[in-house]
This record gives C-alpha cells, sequence and structure tokens, in this order.
C-alpha cells in the first residue's frame, strides 16, 4: 500500500518530520519481529515513556500496527499481561519516506533497453553493462562509500564482523514484482559503486529476512 495525496498522506508525512518518531519508526520498520516497548528504548537508548508515546502516535497515523502477545509463550492465569508489541505497515509514504530511488532504475532500464535496440544485443547483459556503468559514476563521486550507501536508500549498517549490511532497498516495489531483474540489476550497480570508491569490500546477494532490507550485502574484502 502507499499514501496517496490528501490528509492521511500529509499526516504520514507530518508524524516523520519529528527525528524521535523517525528513528523509533525506522527501528521497528528494520526489526526482523513485531517489536516492544522495551527493546525499542534499548535499541535507541531512549527513554521507554518517550518511545511509548512516539511508538503510539506513529501507530495512530496508521504507519505501525499493533498486536498483543504473551512473549514467555505461557496463558492462563498467572502468565502475566500480554505485551504491547509494534510492526511496521506495508505502505511507503509519497515524500520518500522511506528513501527510494525509482528514477535512478528506471533511467538504467531505459538506456539499457535503448542500447541494446541500437546495438542489437540482448537486453539483460546490457541491463549489467549499464547498471555498472551508473554504480561506479555513483561510487567515483561519493566521499565514502556508506555515504553514497546512505544517499542511495540503502541504510547501510556496518556489522561487527565488518560486512555492511542493508536495511533498506531503495528499489523495493520493483523487486517485489520483478525479483531476477532488479536485485540483480542491483548487485552490478553497487559491486561498480564499491569499485568506483575503491572501498575494500565485495558485494554478495544476501536474501533477506525482513521485505524491507537490501538482497545484497558488502563483506570485507579478503587479501
Amino acid at each position: 500500500m502507499r499514501f496517496q495525496a490528501g490528509d492521511q498522506g500529509l499526516n504520514a508525512v507530518a508524524a516523520l518530520a519529528d527525528p524521535v518518531r523517525k528513528a523509533v519508526y525506522e527501528f521497528v520498520r528494520t526489526s526482523e519481529t513485531a517489536v516492544g516497548r522495551d527493546e525499542c528504548a534499548s535499541g535507541l537508548e531512549l527513554p521507554r515513556n518517550t518511545v511509548a508515546f512516539q511508538l503510539d502516535k506513529l501507530a495512530d497515523q496508521g504507519l505501525l500496527s499493533v498486536e498483543f502477545r504473551r512473549l514467555n509463550g505461557k496463558g492462563g492465569p498467572g502468565s502475566g499481561r500480554p505485551a504491547k508489541l509494534y510492526s511496521a505497515t506495508r505502505i511507503d509514504v509519497s515524500a520518500s519516506i522511506p528513501h527510494r530511488e525509482y528514477a535512478l532504475a528506471a533511467n538504467i532500464m531505459a538506456s539499457a533497453i535503448d542500447r541494446a535496440g541500437t546495438e542489437n544485443r540482448p537486453v539483460a547483459p546490457v541491463l549489467a553493462e549499464v547498471a555498472r556503468e551508473a554504480g561506479q559514476s555513483i561510487g567515483a563521486h561519493a566521499s565514502s562509500l556508506t555515504q553514497a550507501l546512505a544517499d542511495h536508500g540503502y541504510r547501510p549498517e556496518v556489522r561487527e564482523d565488518g560486512s555492511i549490511g542493508l536495511l533498506d532497498c531503495p528499489f523495493h516495489q520493483l523487486s517485489a514484482s520483478h525479483r531476477t531483474t532488479v536485485c540483480t540489476m542491483n548487485l552490478e550497480l553497487l559491486t561498480a559503486a564499491v569499485d568506483g570508491a575503491n572501498a575494500p569490500y565485495r558485494a554478495c546477494f544476501d536474501p533477506p529476512t525482513n521485505e524491507h532490507h537490501c538482497c545484497v550485502r558488502l563483506d570485507p574484502h579478503e587479501g
């Protein structure tokens, strides 16, 4: 679902204008499972009452859904009150929240189709070629690889093992409908971006467990 222009969409955009609320929303949206107030507060290092307030505001705006569940798996008398858990609803807000790069994908695909037709070549290898050219340019003009990834909507996260996880897919809706084509294009794009930025990483497929995450992970380059 995508918010269209109108009061609901404007309210959602306004809700995410607050930096604390946006941080809370992004924490829930990129979590593997529904999260509670304590987990969110701990993850963001914010007071629990602040997080609880922001979670409920986001739920009021339709950006989060709410469920009640006992976390210990027990039921009946003496099992305690169910925890209030939050998860992101399936929406993209019109004002590019989260950040999407559909124009970039469209330009790469259109350029590939044009070149394939002009040169009488199959589209698939030309798409990979054009994606590499775009990625090379992105990497070469970036102040750093992580900044380039952030600027293009990937939400990079440097992990303890030195790899970089990508918590967002900037081509989310396209990949949902055309996964093989878009994910292959994305891998070529990021491989070339790493090369263009002269960064010590290699791009590899990493099937996401969260539907919002990117299908590519960047591992430290060996040797």
